[in-house]
């Protein structure tokens, strides 16, 4: 029995010891929708495999709302983080950390004092000051008070905030000569001097002078008024700057895309082309609005170009927004010069743009996987209330993100799922349907050839079901493609595809857009999916209009910008709060059975 209580006394002391290393050397992650290993590393600037090691398990599955370890990256130059404890405040968090609160402010431009709250994490800057310092105050007998090294007393805050100063014994100095010429009792002297209840003063002693609890009192109230007041400012202001000449409906900005590419990469070149197209556009009808913009286009050539000497052009510094660039290298020299001048920069052609986790002036337009297949997830959820899945098996073995996470979600909501070769007749796919539910059918694959094979087998599925019977082929954005030559029977077979992108050519602001770009430039639009011109359109109007509307406060407004878009939307995440954003918009399209072409926008 003793033994075993042993073991177990062993067993608690080993948790507890291990949950103090953690606490030490590791914080904690609760992961949010989207986020994936990658992401997560990125935004802590630590390995994949570091997080692995100390999460096992996490290379194969992570899910929204699970706690990861995370370690603390000690090389850090820069920026620490920290989890914030319950009742934790910024004007706390700046004493414990001795930086100020515009410090942490400006390290986390997505915190505020209502979003600041238990559990969250943040960036504590570096502190450019030393705990260790050389105190001198003045006497207020009116004697001198030399300072003192307080370095061995520094680790304790607590009592660093009860010391009014630390002064040397001179000779024939008494405790009743302290206190008379301090204004304190002699308890008070030894409770901040304790070695001296059983020793007496000796002539080159250090002793400490402690505050009144009047003074403390005072001190607190103060400090918690001048904390109030710096915070007020900060969230008033916080996104001016003193080099800032933000004009009203006025906007400067640059575009920085590889032009001058050679003949190999002649499609790279159109598309860049048509981007800017379709920004000049958005240009010509801000003007129509009142709103003027300078607009800058500079070649960055290729990959292995330097833009040192576009950067350092003295007309680059009066931009006030950035479009591009696009190769890795480039990104990372712009981040470095966005960082420092705070100006917004847009990456229209990365899905994967490390500075977006690091850089809070970052915006990437295309999604990456993981935020993309966790909102077309949700949405799906939406949709879909009561869903039977039944998926089609093409028998390739390309990856499937959107599949195998719906796999994985089917299985933790208890959604029937079955699954069916694509080479069969209608009978099996027929005995999957369940009468009360949506039957909702999905190939494992968004090419275009099992999408033929099977289209009149569900078309014949579709005309023989009795009325009372739901069924319906969810796919991919791909499907947008195949529809010009397929819509008839992808109606008929009550379509729904996701995107991040979609042109309803049928609508008016898209025509008026194909008519414009024609008498604009004189030849028909590139055919692309996404349509760049239009994708030009709908991200220069987007970010010229919030720039010329809310200048230096336009990240702060992003809901706020009003815009018709012909392909695309707009809904930005911080990825974290001291990182950029990422475009998480999606949309379902439906080829209904109606004959109808509808675009669902589910953030409306």
């Amino acid at each position: 029995m003793i033994r075993t209580k042993f073991i177990f006394l062993l067993t608690i002391l080993s948790i507890t010891s291990l949950f103090s290393s953690h606490a030490q050397n590791n914080f904690v992650h609760t992961v949010e929708k989207g986020q994936g290993l990658y992401s997560i590393s990125r935004m802590y600037g630590v390995s994949e495999e570091d997080i692995i090691r100390l999460n096992p398990g996490s290379d194969k599955v992570i899910y929204a709302g699970q706690t990861l370890i995370i370690p603390k990256n000690v090389t850090s130059d820069s920026n620490s983080f920290h989890t914030v404890a319950s009742g934790e405040t910024l004007y706390s968090l700046s004493k414990s950390n001795n930086v100020s609160i515009k410090e942490i402010c400006d390290a986390n431009p997505g915190l505020t004092v209502e979003t600041l709250k238990a559990g969250m994490i943040i960036a504590i800057p570096k502190s450019g000051s030393d705990d260790s310092q050389t105190e001198t105050i003045s006497d207020i007998a009116g004697q001198e008070v030399s300072g003192v090294n307080t370095s061995d007393d520094g680790n304790n805050v607590n009592n660093e905030r009860k010391t009014k100063a630390r002064i040397r014994i001179e000779k024939r100095t008494t405790i009743y000569r302290i206190c008379k010429d301090f204004g304190m009792t002699e308890d008070e002297f030894l409770t901040a001097n304790p070695q001296y209840r059983t020793r007496v003063l000796r002539q080159g002693d250090i002793v400490v002078i402690p505050r009144s609890e009047q003074e403390l009192a005072e001190m607190e109230e103060n400090e918690l008024k001048y904390a109030q007041f710096e915070i007020e400012q900060i969230f008033e202001d916080r996104t001016l700057t003193e080099s800032s000449t933000w004009t009203p409906r006025h906007v400067a900005a640059t575009m920085l895309l590889p032009f001058g590419l050679d003949e190999s990469s002649a499609p790279e070149k159109s598309k860049m082309l048509e981007f800017t197209r379709g920004v000049l556009l958005a240009v010509k009808k801000l003007k129509t609005e009142g709103i003027s913009v300078d607009l800058k286009i500079l070649d960055t050539g290729n990959e292995g170009t330097s833009i040192d000497k576009l950067i350092e052009t003295p007309s680059f510094e009066e931009t006030d927004i950035i479009f591009g660039p696009k190769w890795t290298r480039h990104i990372s020299d712009i981040a470095e010069w966005s960082s420092s001048k705070s100006i917004p920069v847009v990456l229209p052609f990365n899905s994967n743009a490390d500075e977006v986790f690091t850089n809070p002036h970052i915006f990437q337009l295309i999604t990456p996987q993981s935020y993309f297949t966790q909102d077309i997830l949700d949405h799906f959820e939406k949709q879909f209330k009561r869903p039977n899945i039944i998926i089609l098996e093409s028998g390739e073995k390309a990856e499937n993100h959107f599949l195998e996470n719906l796999e994985l979600l089917a299985s933790n909501k208890h959604y029937s799922i079955h699954k069916v070769p694509v080479d069969t007749t209608a009978q099996p796919i027929i005995d999957c349907i369940d009468s009360l539910k949506q039957n909702i059918f999905i190939l494992d694959s968004p090419e275009s050839g099992p999408l033929q094979t099977m289209l009149p087998i569900l078309q014949l599925i579709n005309r023989t079901k009795s009325e009372n019977v739901h069924c319906c082929l969810f796919g991919y954005p791909e499907y947008q493609i195949y529809a010009s030559n397929l819509l008839e029977q992808l109606c008929e077979c009550d379509t729904w595809f996701y995107s991040w992108f979609y042109t309803n050519n049928l609508l008016q602001e898209s025509i008026d857009f194909g008519n414009d770009f024609i008498r604009s430039f004189g030849r028909q639009m590139m055919v692309s999916f996404p349509n760049y011109a239009s994708y030009g359109y709908d991200a220069g109007y987007y970010f010229l209009k919030g720039m010329a509307l809310y200048g230096p406060n336009f990240e702060k407004n992003l809901d706020n910008i009003q815009t018709k878009p012909v392909q695309m939307g707009f809904k930005f995440d911080r990825v974290s709060n001291w990182g950029g954003f990422i475009n998480r918009k999606v949309f379902f399209v439906h080829f209904s059975n109606e004959y109808k072409v509808e675009k669902i926008d589910f953030d409306r």
